[in-house]
C-alpha cells in the first residue's frame, strides 16, 4: 500500500499563491525588520513549515483560544455525560428515583442531542455560526442553574433533555468555523482540528472530574451549578474569541431571516428528530421494560420507518439535512462507519467502567473520577502525536492503530474482577482506549469536513456527530440489554465468564478492524490533499 502524505497536503513553498475564500483567506506574512533577505527567509521558512494564520484572526491568542472553544464545544456534551454518570446514584436517592427514571438522566441528553445535531448544523450555516454558537452557550449555562434546582424525577430527566439540545447547539458552528477558516491543508489546520477532536473523548473524564469533586465537597447539585459558572464565563469570553466566519454575504438579519426559511428542510428535520427520538427512546427502555413490549416494538418500528421516509426525501428536497451524495463516496462510508463502531466500544467501556467503580467497588464520585482521570492525560497526549503524524503517516494505518487500541483495551477489561488491582487492568485500559477515539476521529472528521464545501460546514459537523450520538446510544442499549440477559441466566445457576459488556464490546471492536482492507489509503490522502 503506497506511503502517503494525507491529511494535511503538502505545505506551501514559496512562490505559491495559497487558496483564499470570502469567509476565512491566509494572512500575508508579516514584514521582518533588518536588513531583510535571511531574515525573510527565516520567516517564511516557520510560516510554510506550519502554515499561515488564518485571515479571521487577529493574533495569534484569538487562534489559540478559538481552538480551544471549539474543544470545549465538542465537549460539551460527553462533558454532560461524565458528569451524570458519576452522580446518578445520588440523585437517585436524593429525588427517589426509580431505575427506569435514572437511567433517563443521561439518556435524555443523548437523545436529543443526537436528533437536533443535523437541523442545528443547517441552521448554523443559513443564520450565523457565530450567533447559534453563542446562544448554544447561553443555554447550557442557564440549563444547567435549572437542573441544579430540580426538585422530581419527571423535571430532572425533562430539563437533561433539554441540556442535550444546548450541547448539541454549540457543536456545528464551532466545527463549520473551524472547517471554514483553515480551508487551505498545513500543518497548522492538524493541530487545529487535532486540538478540537480531544474534546470529544476527553469530555466524560473531565465532567467527571469537575462533577465529583464538586459532589465530594458539596452535593450532586453543586456539580451543576459549577458547570453553569463555568460555561457563563466561557460565553462571555465567546463574544470576543469567536471569530464572525459566516457562510452567507453580509445582509440584514430579515433578508437572511426568509433566505433561511426558504432553504431549511423543515420535514427533513421532523422525520431525523422523531425518527431517531423513537429508535433512541426504545434503545433507553428496552431493558428495562422488556423487548417484548409492545410500546417498544412499536417505537423502534416507527422510528425504523420514519427514518426510511427521512432518507427518501432528502433525495427529494433541493436543501438536503444530509446531503446523500457523500455517502456514494466509499471512503466516506467506510470511515465514517468504521469511527461509529469504534466510538460505540469507547462509550460504551466508560459507561461499564464507571458503574462497575461505583456498584462493584463502592468507590464514591470523587475517586471514580480520579481513577479516569489517566484518560484525560493519555487522550491529550495521544491527539498530540495525532497532530504530529496526520500529515505524513499512511492514514490506513493511523485506522488500523485506532482499531487494535480498541481491541486491547476492551480485552483487557474484560478480566477485571472485583478483586482486581486497579494498575493490572483497568489503568491500561484506559490509556490505551483513547489512542483509538482520538486517531481514529482525527482522521473521519478531517475527511468529513473536506466531503462538503466551505458553506457547509456546519452541516458537515452536524452529520459525523450526530451519527456518533446515535452510536453511542445504541451501544449502551445493547450491551445493557446482553447484560440483563445474561445476568438473568446467571440467578438460574448458569455461569458467565466473561462479562457480557465485554463480549459485546470486543465484538463490536473487531468489526472496526474488518473494515480496514476495504479502505484505499492513497486514495483518501489524495482527496484530502486537494
Amino acid at each position: 500500500m503506497a506511503d502517503t502524505s494525507a491529511a494535511s497536503g503538502s505545505a506551501p513553498k514559496d512562490g505559491d499563491h495559497a487558496p483564499t475564500s470570502r469567509q476565512c483567506s491566509a494572512d500575508d506574512v508579516q514584514d521582518v525588520e533588518g536588513s531583510g533577505e535571511e531574515q525573510q527567509s527565516v520567516q517564511n521558512k516557520a510560516v510554510s513549515d506550519l502554515g499561515a494564520r488564518p485571515r479571521c484572526f487577529k493574533n495569534t491568542f484569538q487562534e489559540v483560544a478559538f481552538v480551544f472553544m471549539a474543544t470545549i464545544a465538542m465537549a460539551t456534551n460527553t462533558f454532560l455525560t461524565g458528569s451524570t454518570v458519576i452522580v446518578t446514584a445520588a440523585i437517585g436517592r436524593d429525588l427517589g428515583m426509580t431505575q427506569s427514571q435514572i437511567s433517563w438522566i443521561s439518556a435524555a441528553a443523548t437523545l436529543t442531542a443526537g436528533a437536533f445535531q443535523l437541523a442545528l448544523g443547517q441552521l448554523a450555516d443559513l443564520l450565523g455560526r457565530k450567533a447559534v454558537f453563542l446562544f448554544g452557550m447561553g443555554c447550557f449555562s442557564a440549563g444547567c442553574l435549572i437542573v441544579a434546582f430540580a426538585r422530581n424525577p419527571f423535571w430532572m430527566d425533562i430539563l437533561c433533555g433539554v441540556l442535550g439540545l444546548a450541547s448539541a447547539m454549540v457543536v456545528p458552528p464551532a466545527i463549520g468555523i473551524l472547517g471554514a477558516a483553515y480551508d487551505v491543508p498545513s500543518q497548522r489546520k492538524n493541530w487545529a482540528f487535532a486540538s478540537f477532536s480531544a474534546g470529544n473523548p476527553l469530555g466524560f473524564a473531565l465532567g467527571s472530574i469537575v462533577c465529583g469533586i464538586a459532589a465530594r465537597i458539596f452535593d450532586w447539585r453543586a456539580g451543576f451549578i459549577l458547570l453553569a459558572i463555568i460555561w457563563a464565563i466561557l460565553g462571555v469570553a465567546s463574544v470576543w474569541i469567536v471569530p464572525s466566519v459566516e457562510a452567507f454575504e453580509p445582509a440584514p438579519f430579515k433578508t437572511r431571516l426568509k433566505r433561511a426559511l426558504r432553504h431549511f428542510d423543515s420535514v427533513g428535520t421532523v422525520l431525523t428528530i422523531t425518527g431517531i427520538g423513537m429508535l433512541t427512546a426504545a434503545l433507553t427502555l428496552g431493558p428495562d421494560d422488556g423487548w417484548k413490549s409492545a410500546h417498544i416494538i412499536s417505537m423502534l418500528i416507527i422510528g425504523a420507518f420514519l427514518l426510511v421516509g427521512f432518507v427518501y426525501w432528502e433525495s427529494r428536497w433541493e436543501y438536503p439535512l444530509m446531503p446523500l451524495h457523500v455517502w456514494k463516496n466509499r471512503n466516506f462510508s467506510l470511515l465514517v462507519l468504521t469511527a461509529i463502531l469504534g466510538m460505540m466500544s469507547f462509550a460504551s467501556s466508560n459507561f461499564w467502567l464507571a458503574l462497575f467503580m461505583q456498584e462493584i467497588s463502592s468507590y464514591d464520585a470523587l475517586t471514580v473520577a480520579v481513577h479516569l482521570l489517566p484518560q484525560v492525560i493519555a487522550g491529550i497526549i495521544w491527539n498530540i502525536v495525532a497532530a504530529s503524524i496526520l500529515h505524513s503517516v499512511n492514514n490506513t494505518l493511523i485506522m488500523a492503530v485506532g482499531a487494535f487500541s480498541y481491541v486491547g483495551a476492551n480485552l483487557l477489561l474484560t478480566f477485571q474482577k472485583a478483586n482486581t488491582i486497579y494498575w493490572g487492568f483497568i489503568f491500561p485500559s484506559l490509556v490505551i482506549n483513547v489512542i483509538g477515539a482520538d486517531f481514529q476521529f482525527n482522521v473521519t472528521n478531517m475527511y468529513v469536513m473536506q466531503s462538503l464545501p466551505i458553506e457547509q460546514q456546519s452541516l458537515a459537523g452536524g452529520i459525523f456527530n450526530m451519527l456518533i450520538r446515535l452510536g453511542s446510544t445504541i451501544a449502551i442499549g445493547v450491551s445493557t440489554a446482553v447484560y440483563s440477559s445474561v445476568e438473568a441466566a446467571q440467578a438460574e445457576g448458569a455461569d458467565t465468564v466473561v462479562p457480557p459488556d465485554g463480549i459485546l464490546r470486543v465484538c463490536r471492536s473487531c468489526k472496526s478492524e474488518l473494515l480496514l482492507p476495504a479502505f484505499p489509503s492513497h486514495r483518501y490522502a489524495r482527496q484530502l490533499a486537494q
